[in-house]
Order: C-alpha cells, then structure tokens, then sequence
C-alpha cells in the first residue's frame, strides 16, 4: 500500500517531477513540476526548435551559417548565447557538423544611460564562451553604419554649429531636444536596432538571434502599440525579415523571463555573474515615466501570478501580417520601417508635422511614420 503523511505530521513529502518521475521537484514551470535536469531540457528544447523551424541549426549538407547574437547583459541575453554554446559544444564532442557560428555583439550605451560601461564583464564572457567572435560598437557609431541620426529637421536642425561637435555630444543633444522621456528611450532603442541590423548586414549575418523573452515581446507589442507603431509588430515581434529584409529570429519567444532567471541561477556555474539586471524601480516624476517603463512594471507583475495573460498577449499580435509594400514605398527615415498610408495610424502626411529636410532644406514628404511624428513632434 502507498504510504501516506498524517495531515498533522511534519514530514515533508516529496513531489516527483512531472516529466521522469524520478527526481524531486526542483520548481513549478507553468503548474508542471519539474526537476533541474528536466527543466534544463525544457529550456534547451524551446530554444532549439525555434531554431529547427527557422532552419537556422544546420545540418550535415548545409553550409555553416553566421548567426548575430546581440548581449545587452540581461537575463535572456545571457541564457540565449548559454544554451547556444552549449549545443556547440554537445556537437563538436560528438564529431557532428556545427550547423553555425556566433557573432556577439555589444552595443554600448553608456554615452546616453546613465549605466557603467560592463567592459570587465564583457572580458568575463568571453572567458567563459571563448569560441565566439565578440564585437563591441558604441550608440554613436550609428552614422558609420549607415544609420544618420544626424539628418536636420526631425528634433530641430543641427545647423547651428553642433555638427562639429563629437559623436556622442551631437547624439545626447539630439536626445535632449525630444519632448519626452518616452520619446528619448524610444529614440535609443530605435537606433540600436537599427545599428544591430546594419552591423548584421554589413558583416553577411545569416540572422540575428534576439534575446526576447515572451514578456519582453508582450511588453514591446503593448508599447510599441502606444506609440503609434503597431503598423510595425511584425518586423519588430516576429520572426522573418525585417522591413529592410534581414532575417530576425526570437528563440526565447516560448520562456517568460522568470523562466530565464530561474534557468540562470540553476546553471552550473550560474550565469548570474554575468547578469546587469537593474530593478524595476517608479520614477521619481511622473514627467521621468515612460511607456516602456510602465510596460515593464505592468508584466513584472502578470507574469508572477497570470503568465497566461503574457503569452496570450504575444499569441494576438502573432497573428498580425505586415502591410504588403511596393518597391517604391517610403521608408522611415528614423525607425527605417515602410511608411504605408493606409495604417490605422491617423494622417501620416499632416502638413504640421516635422518632415526631414535635405543638405538644401527642402521637404523630403512623407518621410517619417505616425509612430516617429509623434516621437519627434512638439505639441
């Protein structure tokens, strides 16, 4: 007969995982009770198949592919480039093709964010996954990429002599002249993704694997969706092209961040060393507030109690399709996505809102989307 704890005793009764029946649970994913090795096989599995379905893991035959794998030194950064290394690893023991190579690339954003640049942490990394080749480029190094966050005419013309000034100073007065602390950190992260999708290009990246987790998608779909840029959540939430063609993959699309976290204190050794994840923390002043701060806040709760919620969230904007866009389409010339005239998004060509200018100070038209009009656009 099964033996049985009377409810007054003491005794603790272990709970076997769910998936072997044989070790003691580790921790609850999802309501499954799963063990460590089992929730380390859950983790490495979602992220695999993600990369089986793109056909990025390379098999016998196929060429080796180069694939961008962008650090920010977050949580599911860190667990990305991890299971990766790993799986490189399991296969070059095993005398099997390795199907790719990783490009790691760090953007640097210390000139704009209050934040140590982790140069030491970066050496650390490289310590540990040695195999990889690392690059690191400043949010200033734009324009080198081809990305000209110094056009006039969308924050207030440059004209007045600060083009002489050096990169990072022309690009925080470009930042300070934008209305809001919502239209700075989305200006920042714009040009991130557009210097990430420049450094792919330029170095022939076969894709570029993004560390999103499911609720930083979910967050991004709300945001983005707030700012006037929902137009846009295919090329920014799901995998595929970009709108300027380059191949983005999200294999943590499947795993919640807590997830990530739980994954990375369970690792042997534990990659939390390497983690920089700042607190979530109310601003001080309402005018300090931004949408993708409060986006964040908002998931950091749901997902603890209500992870349903955050994946249903990320399942309604999978289903969105971008816009069908001819070869003469406008592109933004801030955030680099098609302009489409028929978006939901209001009048696109409002005669009173900023439009780039040229060297010569004529109107381009419609050249900037409703999402960066309103990023730029001084009521």
């Amino acid at each position: 007969m099964p033996t049985t704890v009377a409810p007054n005793s003491r005794e603790r009764v272990a709970v076997l995982c769910a998936r072997c029946h044989a070790a003691e649970t580790a921790l609850v994913v999802r309501t499954e009770h799963l063990c460590r090795e089992c929730f380390t096989k859950y983790v490495t599995n979602k992220v695999l198949k993600r990369l089986e379905s793109n056909k990025l893991r390379g098999g016998f035959k196929d060429p080796q592919k180069t694939l961008l794998v962008p650090v920010s030194f977050g949580v599911s950064s860190i667990v990305l480039l991890h299971v990766l290394d790993q799986q490189l690893s399991n296969r070059a023991e095993a005398g099997r093709h390795a199907g790719y190579n990783l490009r790691i690339l760090f953007v640097d954003q210390s000139a704009v964010l209050e934040q140590v640049s982790p140069h030491d942490l970066l050496n650390l990394l490289k310590q540990r996954y040695p195999s990889h080749t690392y690059t690191v480029v400043s949010l200033e190094d734009c324009c080198d990429y081809g990305v000209d966050f110094d056009k006039p005419g969308f924050a207030g013309t440059l004209a007045d002599g600060r083009s002489a000034l050096d990169k990072p100073t022309r690009l925080k007065h470009i930042l300070s002249s934008l209305p809001s602390a919502t239209s700075r950190a989305d200006m920042i992260e714009i040009l991130r993704r557009r210097l990430i999708l420049a450094f792919a290009h330029r170095n022939a990246c076969d894709s570029i694997l993004f560390g999103d987790s499911t609720t930083r998608l979910a967050e991004k779909t709300l945001s983005e969706t707030a700012k006037g840029r929902a137009i846009a959540l295919p090329w920014l939430t799901a995998d595929g092209s970009s709108s300027d063609a380059t191949n983005s993959t999200y294999p943590l699309r499947d795993l919640l961040r807590k997830e990530l976290g739980a994954y990375a204190s369970i690792t042997s050794p534990p990659l939390t060393p390497f983690i920089l994840q700042a607190p979530v923390q109310m601003p001080t002043s309402s005018k300090e507030a931004t949408i993708d701060g409060l986006m964040t806040q908002y998931f950091e709760s749901v997902e603890q109690n209500y992870p349903s919620i955050v994946a249903n969230v990320l399942r309604t904007s999978g289903r969105l399709v971008a816009p069908s866009t001819s070869e003469g389409t406008n592109a933004c010339a801030i955030c680099g996505h098609p302009i489409v005239n028929e978006s939901w998004g209001g009048d696109q060509v409002d005669s009173a809102a900023p439009q780039l200018a040229d060297s010569n100070g004529s109107g381009h038209g419609k050249e900037l989307c409703y999402g960066c009009v309103r990023t730029v656009w001084k009521d």
